[in-house]
């Protein structure tokens, strides 16, 4: 019986999986309410699942009997604690934008348990007592905030209840952002869970909704302190070792929120001047394909889901007349290239892949609406 209730659940995702996306008038594709059902069902799926968990193979004392679930009572699937938050971010965002989907009850009955008061409380007693307070920073953490930023800007009655009981856990990761990025005084280019571009970016976010003017400012210091006279970066070197993100273009998304949009034009042509030429985009937006998915392979299906979800955002902030039709059309081709081959993957049963893809495939479409 569990087999066959399996196979039915990849049986119907592989139905869904042919009306994912439709096109917008510039090329670019856009989920449908279909690719919203599909992907809520992933998170749905893995944000339940305590084992398998990293917490067995790395965190776990010997002769324990404690579970992920007895530590983080509200982010304890998705195989680890990370991937569970960002989890929650897109069904928040999934049932939000999509609020008529057939999982649209179940996605509210899981949020409102995930963000129950007592289960936050709980979380926020693991993220002060471990690793010195920063367990997670800044991948996990920031991922948290960005849930926070969403709920924010969500103008409903059970969002508003969820951010309150959030808050306690939000205001600490605020107060380590605070704390952390003065005492920084250089980093290096990272698409990995150590990135400091993605870990501003998303904390710039909830500083500008949460309108937290002391963060917005440490926020946009250290972007500018980092990354302000960064030129010619190895776009078409990507990935490194074992990114999963790209070191790259995270700089550009940040970069885009710190910068007024004139200032931020100059600012990328100096950081890759070939995005901004026919002809030559596809060096720094190259494809690279590998047959093996699975596993650390994984990791160049999430490197193209975050490549779209920073270019989309760059396309969000470029003014009009920044970007010629041809360079556009050039980057809307390598975009769509990229989603069509992260989605080979996608929703096959194999937890490596699911347990964090779908999220970045809801990003890279509907992160920046």
């Amino acid at each position: 019986m569990k087999i066959l209730v399996t196979c039915l659940l990849f049986f119907s995702l592989s139905l869904h999986s042919q009306h994912l996306v439709d096109k917008l008038s510039d090329g670019r594709y856009m989920l449908t309410n279909d690719g919203a059902s599909y992907f809520a069902k992933l998170s749905l799926d893995c944000t339940k699942k305590a084992a398998p968990h990293y917490f067995y193979k790395a965190l776990r004392k010997e002769g324990e009997k404690l579970g992920p679930k007895d530590y983080w009572p509200s982010f304890y699937g998705c195989y680890d604690w990370h991937s569970a938050v960002h989890n929650h971010w897109a069904m928040v965002k999934l049932l939000k934008l999509y609020p008529l989907i057939p999982e649209a009850a179940e996605l509210q009955e899981k949020l409102a348990l995930s963000f129950n008061e007592d289960n936050i409380l709980a979380e926020l007693d693991y993220l002060k007592t471990h690793e010195d307070g920063l367990f997670e920073f800044p991948y996990g953490q920031s991922w948290l905030l960005k849930v926070a930023d969403e709920l924010i800007r969500w103008d409903h009655p059970d969002a508003k209840k969820w951010l309150r009981n959030l808050q306690p856990l939000v205001d600490y990761i605020v107060s380590v952002h605070l704390s952390v990025w003065p005492n920084v005084p250089t980093v290096s280019l990272s698409g990995s869970h150590d990135s400091p571009a993605m870990g501003l970016s998303f904390a710039y976010d909830y500083a500008v909704s949460s309108k937290n003017k002391k963060l917005k400012e440490i926020v946009s210091q250290a972007a500018i302190r980092f990354y302000g006279d960064i030129a010619n970066a190895p776009l078409n070197e990507e990935p490194f070792d074992y990114d999963f993100m790209s070191a790259g273009l995270l700089v550009t998304d940040l970069m885009r929120k710190v910068v007024a949009p004139k200032e931020y034009v100059i600012w990328l042509k100096s950081f890759s001047p070939e995005l901004f030429i026919p002809g030559k985009v596809n060096i720094p937006l190259k494809l690279d394909r590998v047959d093996k998915h699975d596993g650390y392979e994984s990791h160049w299906d999430g490197f193209h889901l975050n490549r779209i979800w920073c270019l989309n955002g760059i396309l969000k902030t470029l003014p009009a007349d920044a970007l010629s039709k041809e360079a556009k059309s050039e980057w809307v081709s390598a975009m769509n290239g990229m989603w069509d081959y992260a989605q080979e993957s996608i929703g096959k049963g194999n937890y490596d892949i699911d347990h964090w893809l779908s999220t970045f495939s809801v990003f890279a479409l509907i992160g920046y609406e």
